[in-house]
């Protein structure tokens, strides 16, 4: 479980302290404990090894305490490097044989029956050699999220034919009506060797930067050390699965969301007869279709539709949701301040 992200498109409910995962954003359980529960079924699981940064070991130890599945190592980044050293040094750790099921800690998932399914065809995949990916069926041409197009099939997926990065507008809806391109969802299956070995030929500056930065012992909760700082900062994807001939792809339509933008948000939260999502003592007067959230105060919004009021005893966001995806820079500049 990668759990390293801080969530900034959703400022300022996520924080660089307290990031999306970590918060109860859609039920009574975070995403984190979601993502926990979802393994619950999955057969001859292995203790869960989990990724993060130094500022969120006690929230993640928080949630390990009542997860339904047994968990493992709980390995320490001095810093965040991006998902593929984070991906390595699970890798390292694991038992060679492992089929390591990579998944993010805040993404949502619906339909978990489905999600099992599709599970169980990529770790078949992987069980043959395969670094598999499971691709998102579009709902839209969304130019926020990375492609990926089908090629060959095998068994119940296909081979990968390439890696389309966020594309403008109008390529977005052109790989969606062809209906050979899918949604990258930054989900993965290998086995420990198989992604050990792409790795020491494609990316082996990155591996023996992981290699030195792992303790000898690696029980328990596990601190990397200084050689991870110089690690580049490189995805997964890009250190491996655009540039391995082992990468597949399986199809995955199980109401999935990486919760990444509060336009996101509101198309997976619960919503009133006009269209908002409403949390705290929020009053409304002819407001449609957005997503209002006040957490130590009352909000009053009127007269608007299609926007996002946030407010915490930190900040306040007002944007319309059309420019959810400017709130990250938008967090910048009051950094920078």
């Amino acid at each position: 479980m990668l759990s390293g992200g801080s969530g900034t498109r959703l400022w300022p409910l996520s924080t660089p302290d307290v990031p999306k995962q970590f918060r109860a954003l859609l039920e009574e359980r975070s995403l984190f404990g979601l993502t926990l529960e979802r393994l619950r079924d999955v057969p001859d699981l292995v203790p869960a090894i989990i990724v993060t940064g130094e500022r969120h070991v006690g929230l993640v130890v928080d949630e390990v305490e009542s997860a339904p599945i047994q968990t493992g190592a709980i390995l320490i980044e001095p810093v965040g490097r991006n998902t593929a050293p984070a991906v390595l040094a699970a890798a390292v750790l694991a038992d060679p044989e492992d089929v390591l099921v990579i998944l993010p800690s805040d993404h949502l998932i619906r339909d978990l029956d489905k999600f099992l399914k599709a599970m169980s065809v990529a770790i078949e995949l992987a069980a043959d050699g395969g670094i598999v990916t499971f691709g998102i069926e579009p709902t839209g041409p969304e130019t926020g999220f990375g492609y990926i197009e089908l090629g060959i099939e095998e068994g119940a997926g296909h081979h990968v034919a390439r890696f389309k990065e966020k594309p403008d507008a109008d390529e977005a809806l052109e790989m969606v009506r062809d209906g050979r391109h899918l949604w990258n969802s930054g989900m993965f299956v290998g086995r420990a060797e198989e992604i050990l070995a792409e790795a020491g030929e494609l990316c082996p500056e990155v591996l023996d930067g992981v290699r030195a930065a792992l303790p000898p012992s690696t029980e328990g909760t596990v601190q990397l050390g200084e050689a991870f700082v110089s690690i580049e900062a490189i995805s997964f994807d890009y250190a491996i699965m655009e540039r391995t001939e082992r990468a597949r792809v399986v199809r995955l339509d199980v109401g999935w969301s990486d919760v990444g933008s509060y336009r996101s948000l509101l198309e997976v939260s619960e919503r009133d007869s006009s269209g908002n999502h409403i949390s705290g003592n929020v009053t409304t007067v002819g407001v449609t279709n957005s997503y209002l959230s006040a957490t130590s105060r009352p909000v009053v919004v009127a007269g608007l539709d299609g926007v996002v009021v946030v407010e915490t005893p930190d900040a306040v966001l007002v944007v319309p949701i059309d420019r959810a995806q400017e709130v990250k820079e938008l967090r910048d500049r009051v950094d920078g301040e």
